[in-house]
């Protein structure tokens, strides 16, 4: 009656608790949610202002030129009669104090003259037909100034160039002003994303007209659109970005070409409806997003470590009390298997652990040793018995630390040992774990003032060729030692008839027999 009470009055406490804790974790995920995605928000609005900015350069630096040719283009039109050689030397001038890398004057006989004096039939130009238009209305450019893109400048130059066409009010006389494509390039050397991003400058249609060839597959055709269009899902995200930018408006979107994620972010110029689009690594976006909102991430992973570790102290506090109690256990268990004299398994601990195997492992091989001192009993009478149990004592801290912590080594009898040696995978290893045993009683010395070289006698059995249980397997063993010990002693002797043991096995027996 007690336990049940006293368990109705933990589940009372327990489940409104539990409740009030569920419930704080879904508003602190929530909370993260929302935070989340207030810093993706403010990231966008960050490199949607990067890209603005860098438009705003290009629009700058096509318009200076434009500015700087018009007060020239004016003093033409007005000296009708000037000659042509000081018409190009006033483009010269022009074209040094400009960003402009070539100016042609077009005057009325269909002629153009270039700054290096060139003469320039204007009618054979590919692109005569953009210069003959009328100039389009638009508030925010000057009338008089029309902008084309010309992928060959074909006047000598060979460059992809934009060309500010200025007209003069009265007359049919153009100054066509070159700006150098390649001159965007230097606008985004120092770039403020990562040093993978890429800029375009493009028509409102994708048309690539210039970018900075890092080699993304995002700009390796000639329109930037249909690349990304491949993948149909982004099909509604290109049509938004198209409207925006033909209403002068910036923005961002995330897309896949391949395996390269990235972020474009586009931003009108200004001029003709073209655009800056700017294709950022999306790691290195959502990294910026992670530093955003890392300090509300780490305070709500305090609380949530808080009320988990609030949840969990009973729980700690009964493992730690179990683990106490489970060491103590062991401790007692490893004291009542440890030989007193030699720190190794005593007799029941080594049959235990040697059975255990066994049972779990039936067709891998072993290998036991059974092993007795030679003449102990001699040692003791001449010597001492405190004498014969330091050399016991040696020998069981010596033995233990030249086989594996997984292999068996005990103290099964006065001065027997038993050593069973797990998974060995050949009789190649089986040859050598003898020959290493052998030979460490060849340098096997006991005692601390007075060195004493105990030999021992040694029988080997293979497990399970030689018996599959400890009883059959201990008799095999016993008998190799019987039989290394009427050899003479101090040798290994392995179990079974000469005629069925491996030349490599007498080897070892022979070895064993010599003595230092």
């Amino acid at each position: 009656m007690k336990d049940e009470q006293t368990k109705a009055a933990i589940i009372q406490w327990m489940v409104p608790t539990i409740v009030l804790i569920i419930v704080v974790i879904v508003m602190l995920f929530n909370f993260s949610a929302k935070s989340r995605q207030s810093a993706a928000a403010g990231v966008e609005s960050n490199i949607i202002n990067v890209a603005e900015k860098y438009a705003a350069k290009v629009k700058y630096e096509v318009g200076r030129m434009k500015d700087a040719g018009m007060p020239i283009g004016y003093i033409m039109t007005d000296y009708a009669s000037l000659d042509r050689r000081v018409i190009a030397d006033m483009e010269k001038t022009l074209c040094r104090n400009s960003a402009a890398y070539a100016a042609l004057y077009w005057g009325n006989d269909g002629k153009g003259t270039l700054q290096n004096g060139a003469q320039i039939t204007i009618d054979k130009l590919g692109y005569y037909e953009a210069l003959t238009e009328d100039v389009k209305k638009d508030a925010e450019q000057d009338n008089s100034v029309r902008y084309i893109y010309v992928g060959d400048d074909e006047i000598g130059f060979k460059k992809d160039a934009i060309v500010a066409v200025t007209s003069f009010e009265g007359t049919t006389d153009k100054l066509l002003l070159y700006y150098s494509l390649d001159k965007l390039a230097q606008l985004f050397k120092l770039s403020e994303f990562d040093a993978d991003a890429f800029y375009v400058v493009m028509d409102v249609d994708g048309t690539i007209m210039k970018n900075t060839e890092t080699g993304s597959k995002y700009v390796r055709g000639e329109n930037l659109w249909e690349i990304i269009r491949q993948n149909p899902e982004y099909k509604d995200k290109i049509e938004r970005a198209t409207l925006r930018i033909k209403n002068k408006t910036s923005g961002s979107f995330s897309a896949v070409v391949g395996e390269e994620a990235r972020r474009l972010v586009y931003a009108p110029i200004g001029i003709n409806g073209w655009a800056l689009v700017i294709g950022i690594n999306q790691s290195y976006v959502d990294n910026l997003e992670n530093r955003e909102w890392n300090n509300t991430k780490q305070m709500i992973y305090q609380l949530v470590v808080a009320i988990l570790i609030f949840l969990g102290m009973v729980v700690i506090i009964n493992i730690i009390n179990k683990i106490k109690n489970s060491e103590k256990s062991k401790e007692l268990e490893e004291k009542a298997d440890t030989d007193l004299l030699t720190s190794l398994n005593n007799k029941l601990a080594t049959e235990r652990k040697i059975k255990k195997y066994m049972e779990e492992h039936p067709n891998e091989q072993g290998l036991m040793f059974v092993l007795d001192i030679d003449n102990f009993k001699k040692i003791n009478d001449t010597l001492g018995h405190a004498f014969g149990d330091e050399v016991l004592r040696s020998l069981g801290h010596q033995i233990g630390a030249i086989f594996r912590a997984t292999d068996v080594v005990g103290r099964t009898g006065g001065d027997e040992f038993t050593i069973f040696l797990k998974n060995l995978s050949d009789d190649a290893v089986l040859e050598k774990e003898a020959k290493k045993l052998c030979n460490f009683f060849k340098n096997f010395q006991a005692g601390e003032y007075v060195k004493y070289a105990a030999t021992a006698s040694i029988g080997a059995a293979v497990f399970p060729k030689d018996g599959k249980d400890f009883e059959s397997l201990y008799k095999a063993a016993d008998n190799a030692l019987y039989t290394a010990k009427k050899r003479g002693k101090n040798q290994l002797a392995f179990y079974g008839d000469e005629c069925t043991k491996s030349k490599a096995k007498t080897e070892v027996e022979r070895e064993s027999q010599k003595r230092d």
